[in-house]
């Protein structure tokens, strides 16, 4: 996975849900950098296509959609 890999979430974890982000949720990478084996995910809101959630997640828990 790399920035800009349009990903999705394919567990359910408290310390994700905290955070606003849960199973099935669609984002992008916005960072280039793999940190602790994590990426940093932003997820928009459906309504207002806005930036809203930005959420570092364990590549392991995240499904490459389509490469960016």
């Amino acid at each position: 996975m790399k920035e800009y890999d349009y990903v999705e979430v394919i567990v359910e974890k408290e310390k994700y849900a905290k955070q606003g982000a849960h199973k099935g949720m669609r984002g992008t990478i916005l960072d280039p950098r793999n940190i602790d084996g994590c990426w940093l995910v932003v997820f928009e809101n459906p309504v207002t296509f806005a930036d809203e959630l930005f959420v570092p997640i364990k590549e392991e828990d995240l499904k490459l959609i389509f490469e960016g």
